[in-house]
């Protein structure tokens, strides 16, 4: 799989993230093409747009042929995916965390009403 898009090269940290934060190579290239906002420092470009409600910013240097080199991209506001394997290993404790929540919320209203 290549990691150029029409005038997009990414980095294997930024192509990584792509998936794990639920974007696509045509969503990049519009917020680089049509940014909301652009914040330049000294070698990078931060573009910022919103697209279908998610605010996504992307970190990108020119590079020759007007191409840009993508750094890194997020989406303001939303955490990454948890990898399969790591939702399967704490499954466990979310479910025993989840049924003492209910043990504890019953054992207090009890103590609710018996104090009333």
């Amino acid at each position: 799989m290549s990691h150029t898009y029409k005038n997009l090269v990414f980095t294997k940290h930024a192509w990584e993230r792509l998936n794990d934060r639920s974007l696509n190579k045509d969503s990049i290239h519009q917020v680089v093409s049509f940014p909301d906002k652009t914040i330049h420092n000294q070698k990078n470009f931060k573009f910022i747009r919103t697209l279908h409600g998610r605010k996504i910013h992307v970190v990108a240097t020119p590079i020759e042929n007007n191409k840009y080199l993508i750094i890194s991209t997020w989406v303001r506001g939303e955490k990454d995916k948890e990898p399969f394997i790591w939702q399967l290993i704490t499954l466990p404790f979310k479910i025993i965390w989840w049924i003492l929540k209910l043990i504890w919320r019953a054992i207090a209203g009890k103590k609710s009403k018996n104090a009333l």
